[in-house]
């Protein structure tokens, strides 16, 4: 019996003095006390969906967890990728040793030189089209735009381009 768990129905009776404990009047009392049930039983629904929200969060574990609570209970084959990223390549300073040829598009391929590097601004190096990608298997059936309402519900705010791809 939890903090929660209230009977409504013997509660009543076993308020009610016994000298009124008639049939009468525990139907009566009982019909009053039926808006009191049914918002009862309309918070404790809503208590477990709000627990469940509080217990997943946008970290992929979780956001993986309750995709496939939701869509894929028994195989549980739905899981997140990252998006596609360009490591940022530094220039260094004459004093920091770590020498960098930054080189000419006239002077690839030549022996004298290795492959020039490809310097990229920051807005560059920042994931290229998707933040992360959701993988779901092709056998599953499920709907679209149900997926993507709990994806935008758990998700971080700052991962605002996602793809949902088939495998």
């Amino acid at each position: 019996m939890g903090l929660f768990d209230v009977n409504y129905d013997s509660l009543s009776y076993q308020l009610l003095p016994v000298r009124l404990r008639k049939l009468k009047n525990v139907a009566w009392i009982r019909c009053i006390i039926a808006p009191i049930k049914w918002l009862y039983n309309l918070f404790g629904t809503s208590r477990e969906d709000h627990l469940y929200f509080l217990a997943h969060n946008s970290q992929v574990v979780y956001l993986t967890a309750a995709l496939n609570d939701l869509f894929d209970p028994v195989g549980r084959g739905i899981y997140i990728e990252d998006g596609q990223y360009e490591d940022p390549l530094f220039v260094y300073l004459t004093p920091e040793i770590r020498p960098l040829w930054l080189g000419l598009s006239s002077e690839v391929g030549s022996a004298i030189y290795p492959v020039p590097q490809v310097l990229y601004t920051d807005s560059e190096t920042s994931l290229l089209g998707n933040a992360f990608v959701v993988k779901v298997p092709v056998t599953l059936v499920f709907d679209m735009q149900r997926m993507m309402a709990l994806i935008n519900k758990y998700r971080l705010a700052g991962k605002n381009v996602y793809q949902i791809v088939t495998y």
